[in-house]
């Protein structure tokens, strides 16, 4: 299985692949081995991105697949995983001012695709909704996506709103979108900037396991 299903993965033939799972699913295959093998699939690609072999339609289209297989696996999923299991929580949001979410969507799917929990909220998200739902979660992550500058006000009202809160400290602050950038990142005072979905990962990873 695990043979077949990686290569329909890098294949992306997403048909094939969610074809494997069912069998598996029937099968009786323990959901968190097909996941498994899922995750090391979708890390193959982002390595492939990441050096050149894959580009960004390949990224996007085997987030597609994954999402496909997720939505199959999600019934066992939700009494097969356990809080042990998770990366991590992350709250993640394009602000308010923005309604673009190509980019978040595909970052999300590798966020998932790792084993951590995406609280996605969605575009255009008023800075209080950011502040409630780390609340409400308990997330140590906040992740913000944006692709015009007008968002850069609303990101620095997010981490004004953590300072006065009392959440800063204990919050890791990650932004990404083609229009920022380092500068970017200590003008709103976040902690990490990056336009790579695999490097995100690897930043919220860190971060959580320090």
């Amino acid at each position: 299985m695990e043979e077949q299903l990686r290569a329909a993965f890098l294949r992306m033939k997403r048909q094939e692949a969610m074809g494997i799972v069912k069998a598996e699913i029937e099968r009786g295959t323990d959901p968190l081995d097909i996941l498994r093998v899922c995750r090391k699939a979708m890390e193959e690609v982002g390595k492939r991105f990441e050096t050149g072999q894959f580009f960004l339609s390949e990224l996007i289209y085997s987030g597609e697949v994954f999402k496909g297989i997720n939505a199959l696996l999600e019934p066992a999923l939700k009494t097969a995983i356990t809080e042990g299991n998770a990366q991590g929580a992350i709250v993640f949001g394009t602000p308010r001012g923005d309604i673009h979410d190509l980019g978040k969507n595909i970052v999300i799917t590798m966020m998932k695709a790792h084993g951590f929990t995406v609280h996605d909220l969605g575009v255009n998200v008023p800075p209080q909704k950011f502040i409630a739902d780390l609340k409400r979660t308990e997330s140590p992550v906040l992740a913000m996506s944006a692709l015009i500058t007008p968002t850069f006000e609303s990101m620095k009202e997010v981490i004004s709103m953590l300072k006065e809160e009392g959440l800063r400290e204990k919050t890791f602050v990650i932004i990404g979108g083609a229009v920022t950038s380092e500068l970017v990142r200590v003008e709103v005072g976040a902690d990490a900037q990056t336009l790579d979905p695999i490097e995100a990962v690897r930043l919220c990873r860190n971060f959580l396991l320090q």
